[in-house]
């Protein structure tokens, strides 16, 4: 165990040590959580199980952008206690939020994680189906609702994030941030199709690289989460990677397009303009242009909707919003926004996919 401080205050993490035995994990986080402990798993293939019931331990990777992740969280670690007695260890984001109190069943987990290992089997844990999408379907169809780069080799390449958005906690919850040289990678991507860039903010130099490369091998990638304003800075090389087929999705979260609300949000409006001008240029060559934007947003004393669906469904093949979270956690009012935002579809649903 450690000790770990941070904004939300302090507590013990048990790590990988402490952990004892058989290990079944299942992942109700982002795809850059669920890479991260893929690589831990890979590298200890050995202490992995898919069977519940022979488990020493039971990990569940949680997400704590919103109350409503943060209450699917607790959902599903209630529903693997109740099925097997055992204690959780909860890993991922909600690990470090100390200011959420976890029922006594849960220990809070840091990261584990093997930066260098490469992803054989994505077998080895479970991946909770997005609590977000009703009726959600396993599919093929790779732009269908819930299923963007689920089913993609994850070639993780980094974590952590140096920008300062006001909503943003990734500094505290995501552990120490790495940054992986493209050209060091070069085999684990020939080794593997249908591949997707994982990080929580892929850095200028990382796209430098793998769009050199991906040209080199001629060889497509998709990218997620990267900022609008390093798809500005390179531009040039990203067009010039979508006019030869080569980059597949791009993943660009604008968050809003209203330039009060990015103010607010401490982001950078200019930029993220200049970069919707671009994502016309992208979708000409066949690239599926995705984005996320932040609904329901606080300016000063007012709540902005920052949801223009005409603007998001003529600009981006694939759209989700997340409604704003101030950062206080009740599972009472988390069970209210539920029911407003998901169970009741609010207006425009939680999530709009164009189908092709």
């Amino acid at each position: 165990m450690k000790k770990v401080i941070n904004r939300f205050g302090q507590a013990m993490l048990y790590g990988e040590k402490d952990i004892k035995g058989k290990i079944y994990c299942t992942c109700a986080a982002c795809m850059s959580v669920w890479a991260d402990f893929l690589s831990y798993a890979n590298a200890n293939e050995e202490r992995m199980t898919t069977n519940i019931e022979e488990a020493d331990c039971i990990i569940v990777l949680s997400c704590q952008v919103t109350d409503l992740a943060i209450l699917n969280d607790l959902i599903v670690a209630h529903r693997l206690h109740q099925k097997t007695g055992k204690e959780i260890y909860m890993g991922g984001c909600l690990a470090y939020r100390f200011d959420i109190n976890l029922p006594t069943y849960i220990k809070r987990l840091s990261v584990m994680r093997n930066v260098k290992q490469e992803i054989i089997k994505k077998s080895l844990m479970n991946y909770e189906k997005p609590f977000w999408v009703k009726n959600f379907k396993e599919t093929e169809d790779e732009y269908a609702e819930g299923n963007l780069f689920r089913n993609m080799y994850p070639l993780k390449i980094g974590a952590g994030c140096k920008n300062k958005c006001k909503y943003c906690t990734i500094k505290d919850t995501r552990g120490a941030g790495y940054e992986l040289n493209p050209y060091d990678q070069i085999q684990e991507f020939l080794n593997h199709d249908n591949i997707v860039l994982i990080s929580d903010s892929p850095t200028v130099n990382q796209i430098k690289g793998w769009v050199a490369i991906a040209n080199e091998y001629n060889k497509p990638i998709s990218i997620r989460n990267l900022e609008p304003q390093i798809a500005v800075i390179c531009q040039n090389e990203l067009l010039a990677l979508a006019q030869k087929g080569l980059l597949k999705v791009l993943h660009c979260p604008i968050q809003s397009n209203n330039r009060e609300v990015l103010e607010a949000m401490n982001r950078n409006a200019e930029l993220t303009y200049e970069y919707l001008e671009l994502v016309p240029q992208f979708r000409e060559c066949g690239t599926k242009v995705a984005t996320n934007i932040i609904i329901d947003y606080v300016v000063g004393n007012e709540f902005i909707h920052n949801c223009d669906r005409e603007f998001l469904d003529k600009n981006f093949d694939y759209w989700v919003w997340n409604p704003y979270f101030d950062g206080k956690f009740s599972v009472d009012k988390a069970k209210a926004r539920y029911k407003k935002y998901i169970k009741d579809d609010y207006q425009l649903g939680y999530s709009k996919v164009k189908k092709y």
